[in-house]
């Protein structure tokens, strides 16, 4: 099978649109399939065969409009069996959204409507409105992929797309790398490390955009505990200045540990005892999904698809509004070590299932019925 892949920046190095796109292209390869990837930046190369698209770097919608046209002039002079973008073109089998819709991440990011028209009526979400209209709406792919029923739904509520034209096909985790015997083999020396307290109960929050997943929150969380044998880790490449110097104002600074980015990230869950993630809105957060994985019960919100694999008080917990005593109560419900322990254990069983192998295979199902009947 001769497949494009279309992703802006090609590299382990980015986020997990990126980091997802390098190991689908692997998976693919191992498969015996032919993998073509359409991109501007791109740090591995995996045995694939790399087109580089230009890009208009005026503005963000001058990259994000010159990006789909020169891909789509480059995709039009080549014979693909599958073209598999995740990004936003004029035209693509099939359209994987990972990070979203537009409509849904200006409602998160902007709650005031007047804030939210403004914005909206900014170069860069008229950009993103048009391309996403090409896409759902004028037939700009055959199939939609998503990574969660929240995106789905999502969707179908802006875009009146039929039902059976959006396939969830959950993320996949590297069990070989994250599973619970991580515990055994950097829990000890990486708390060490750090200085941490056996006693101690340790907070993971990662991501690079801390604004939209709410690290505020967190802390202020932090700070309504009053536990000093309470500490957080924060990893990701966000400015982490302004929660610094709140978290001293608040005598919340020896318990905060920024990390900054850090590329074996499995030694931290090991570290650590519950994954924090109070997030505005995310597709599918791959971190929850790889926490679990660790054996760590997850604490993140009903606007997170990652929730869809989330049971309160069995596996994690959910949180339902977006106040600080609500992520308290969550947090303290599970201080008790045989409570952890036993959701921890619930959330590795529940992710042990979604593996890459799994998520592959669902993948090439896709492949198979979008080129023999065009549709599923």
């Amino acid at each position: 099978m001769k497949v494009a892949l279309v992703c802006k920046k090609y590299s382990l190095q980015e986020g997990g649109l990126e980091r997802y796109t390098y190991f689908l292209s692997r998976e693919l390869i191992r498969a015996g399939h032919e993998v073509h990837i359409f991109a501007n930046t791109w740090r591995e190369n995996p045995g694939v065969i790399i087109h580089r698209v230009p890009v208009v770097r005026l503005s963000s919608p001058a990259k994000n409009l010159s990006f789909a046209f020169f891909t789509n002039r480059a995709l039009s002079k080549m014979k693909f069996d599958i073209i598999h973008s995740m990004e936003r073109i004029f035209y693509q089998d099939i359209f994987r959204v990972s990070d979203g819709i537009n409509p849904v991440q200006m409602q998160q990011k902007y709650p005031h409507p007047v804030v939210r028209f403004i914005k909206k009526i900014g170069p860069r979400r008229i950009a993103l409105s048009y391309l996403e209209h090409r896409i759902f709406v004028d037939k700009g792919c055959k199939i939609v992929m998503t990574n969660s029923e929240l995106v789905k739904t999502n969707i179908i509520e802006h875009y009146r797309v039929d039902p059976e034209k959006i396939i969830v096909i959950y993320n996949g985790v590297d069990t070989s790398r994250f599973n619970p015997k991580v515990k055994e083999k950097y829990r000890k020396s990486l708390r060490e490390k750090y200085g941490i307290k056996k006693e101690e109960l340790v907070l993971l929050f990662i991501s690079n955009n801390f604004k939209l997943k709410r690290l505020n929150l967190v802390l202020e969380a932090m700070a309504l505990l009053k536990n000093n044998k309470i500490r957080l880790f924060v990893i990701g490449t966000d400015n982490h200045r302004t929660y610094q110097r709140w978290a001293n104002n608040n005598s919340l600074g020896e318990q905060i540990l920024f990390l900054g980015p850090k590329r074996n990230i499995e030694k931290y869950y090991a570290a650590s005892d519950i994954f924090v993630l109070p997030t505005l809105y995310d597709a599918f957060a791959n971190v929850c999904l790889e926490a679990m994985a660790c054996g760590l019960p997850v604490i993140t919100t009903d606007s997170n698809g990652a929730a869809d694999l989330i049971r309160d008080n069995e596996n994690g917990y959910i949180l339902k509004t977006q106040k600080a005593d609500e992520l308290v109560a969550r947090i303290k419900a599970l201080e008790p070590v045989s409570d952890r322990v036993r959701m921890g254990d619930a959330a590795a069983a529940e992710a042990a299932s979604f593996t890459m192998e799994k998520h592959i295979s669902e993948v090439l199902k896709l492949y198979d019925r979008v080129i023999s009947k065009g549709k599923v």
